[in-house]
């Protein structure tokens, strides 16, 4: 009489092995992550993937190393005196009297601009950027912010004087 129950038991055993394990009853804490097919399997840049809010040390790094990246806040001129290029003699513009003047300087974390690395990109006359240069020190920024952190970047002043009209 056991041998007729041998077979059934043998396939209860096969189907119990086959059988998928039970779901556990509280699922892990993680946090489904979407990688779109172009990026399975390529390689990231480790300045691509962004600051962690809070990570100072990694967000200085990278302004250090790159003082023009993309930053969550840029720095911006809070207060602007001495006032730049007045009283400029006739001589700084061109014939048809339009000048351009163009210069980065780096912005530290307390706002103030390093003059040491002051550049004048495009100046359409050299009294423009020379004026320039004796004003910005004076200057106070608010700083550029990264991941919540304040970071030196450079900040990029551009000044333009349109051409006259004909007939004045």
């Amino acid at each position: 009489m056991l041998r007729r129950f041998i077979p059934l038991v043998s396939l209860a055993l096969i189907v119990a092995a086959c059988a998928k394990p039970p779901a556990p009853e509280t699922a892990p804490d993680v946090t489904p992550v979407f990688i779109p097919d172009t990026l399975v399997g390529a390689r990231v840049a480790p300045d691509e993937v962004p600051v962690a809010p809070g990570d100072c040390a990694e967000a200085m790094r990278r302004a250090l190393a790159k003082p023009d990246l993309n930053v969550d806040k840029i720095p911006s001129l809070v207060v602007a005196k001495p006032a730049p290029l007045q009283k400029a003699p006739r001589t700084a513009f061109r014939k048809d009297g339009s000048a351009d003047l163009k210069a980065d300087v780096l912005i530290d974390t307390l706002g103030k601009p390093v003059m040491k690395t002051f550049t004048v990109v495009l100046a359409s006359n050299t009294w423009l950027a020379t004026n320039l240069k004796s004003v910005l020190p004076k200057w106070k920024f608010s700083p550029a912010e990264l991941a919540g952190c304040k970071v030196p970047r450079t900040f990029h002043f551009m000044a333009s004087v349109p051409a006259r009209k004909k007939g004045r």
